[in-house]
């Protein structure tokens, strides 16, 4: 019953010669052949673009309250029509998109508020707030902004309710922007 040609010779289903009722099948038909294409290699990715931005020259200085994070050192910058007016700390837009933007702030303490909170707003507007509990140390945040006009500004303001003192370091705060879309 399990082998091919037992007693069921009409019902053969190997169809070799060994049943002795069907002739054997031809060989099958093979494969067409396709004709060999040089390997096609996906285009380059975009660049990966970004800008750097720190303050450095603040060491034990202080933000006021609603004051922006005055950026004053460029590390590095090659996002096309991006610009920061050193000093202000306002980032121009001069391109829609979407942004990847991380932030921190290195603070001594704050002098009245329990809290410290920082917000990166887009043309005043807050698009991510970071709040800390602890009154110093570094506080940081990342946000995804959507830029739909040009000239759009970009800034980190002390959101804290009162002034803010950086660190002694030599470093007090950095941001770092890439484009995402």
């Amino acid at each position: 019953m399990f082998g091919c040609c037992n007693q069921f010779f009409a019902c053969c289903r190997c169809r070799n010669a060994f049943c002795g009722q069907n002739p054997p099948l031809p060989n099958p038909v093979p494969p067409p052949v396709l004709p060999v294409f040089p390997p096609v290699m996906p285009e380059d990715p975009p660049a990966f673009r970004g800008m750097q931005l720190a303050l450095k020259g603040s060491s034990a200085g202080t933000v006021a309250d609603d004051a922006s994070v005055p950026f004053d050192t460029i590390e590095s910058n090659d996002l096309l029509g991006v610009s920061c007016a050193t000093g202000s700390g306002n980032v121009i837009l001069n391109h829609t998109g979407t942004y990847l933007v991380n932030w921190w702030v290195a603070v001594e303490n704050a002098q009245t508020a329990e809290t410290l909170s920082f917000a990166l707003e887009l043309n005043g507007t807050p698009v991510q707030t970071s709040y800390s509990d602890i009154g110093g140390g570094q506080i940081f945040g990342t946000a995804v902004v959507q830029v739909g006009a040009i000239g759009s500004t970009l800034t980190l303001v002390n959101a804290s309710g009162c002034a803010v003192t950086y660190v002694t370091a030599t470093g007090q705060a950095g941001m770092t922007l890439t484009t995402v879309a």
